[in-house]
């Protein structure tokens, strides 16, 4: 038994060993308050750090993906180092590159190619001002690669409003479960959750009127008409300024075949059922 602890111990090593791919985030205080940094500022920041992180392993399909703290220092700039969890080396580099892939898009100009969760979660960690912050930077330290260095500064900041106004807008309408309303600071949004698994939920803004209406429907399935937001490079809308909103029926309350019979009795006219389904499927045959 001995020697089986002492091979996955080896291995584990050598695990750790070869997994050298880290992130360095870290965040300067601002030059009014002496380069003294706020705990209040340095946990906001350091959460949406976290969310960028699992935004960008979500978009290479690794939904919960966990990252471990191995290195800490404080004073001014605070910086935390930490690299991602995966099963193997294969998993936690995917992760790692996957990261890296998109903050090297937007540090080169090329934000478009971003998702809206990945480009949301840039956008709020950039948003500081010089009362908060005096810089916030990450750095990859690359297995086998050069390290770089991603300052979410005024350039990155005004590549990601840019980013923003490449967007496609197109008026349609989005069916799904309505879930998560948030009426917080008058913020009317609510998820819609599509009846198509590989489509991302869409927020729809919705008007002030329509909260009783959106209260009732929570869990119900919609459709709500309104302008869609689309990412330059997005298959699906991530967002809708809803301007009408059908809340569908219940299954139990729509009507079953028994319900239909004789519902339309004159509707073959003067050809019998048989007769009326023959020239049909003829006509459709015809059509091909």
């Amino acid at each position: 038994m001995g020697w089986l602890v002492g091979r996955v111990e080896a291995e584990r090593g050598e695990f750790d060993m070869a997994h050298k791919n880290r992130f360095v985030f870290s965040i300067e205080g601002s030059e009014q308050k002496g380069h003294q940094l706020d705990l209040s500022v340095f946990a906001k920041k350091t959460s949406q750090f976290l969310n960028l992180l699992r935004n960008s392993a979500k978009e290479s399909g690794r939904d919960g993906a966990v990252f471990h703290v191995v290195g800490l220092s404080h004073g001014s700039p605070a910086t935390i180092e930490c690299e991602p969890a995966g099963q193997n080396y294969e998993d936690a580099t995917v992760l790692f590159d996957s990261t890296r892939k998109w903050l090297n898009c937007a540090e080169e100009g090329q934000a478009h190619k971003l998702s809206h969760a990945v480009l949301s979660s840039m956008e709020k960690l950039a948003h500081y001002d010089s009362e908060e912050a005096a810089g916030i930077r990450i750095q990859t330290i690359a297995d086998g690669a050069e390290d770089k260095t991603y300052t979410f500064d005024d350039r990155f900041r005004k590549i990601l409003i840019e980013s923003r106004k490449a967007e496609e807008k197109i008026i349609s309408t989005i069916d799904g479960k309505l879930e998560q309303i948030n009426i917080h600071k008058n913020a009317n949004t609510f998820k819609i959750y599509s009846f198509i698994p590989i489509r991302p939920p869409v927020t729809c803004k919705f008007p002030a009127s329509w909260l009783e209406k959106v209260r009732s429907a929570l869990k119900r399935f919609v459709s709500v008409r309104g302008e869609c937001f689309y990412r330059p490079e997005g298959a699906f809308p991530y967002k809708i300024d809803g301007w009408e909103m059908i809340v569908l029926p219940r299954s139990e309350e729509l009507p079953s075949l028994s319900d239909l019979r004789g519902i339309a009795p004159d509707a073959t006219g003067e050809k019998s059922s048989e007769q009326f389904v023959r020239d049909l499927r003829d006509q459709w045959a015809k059509d091909i």
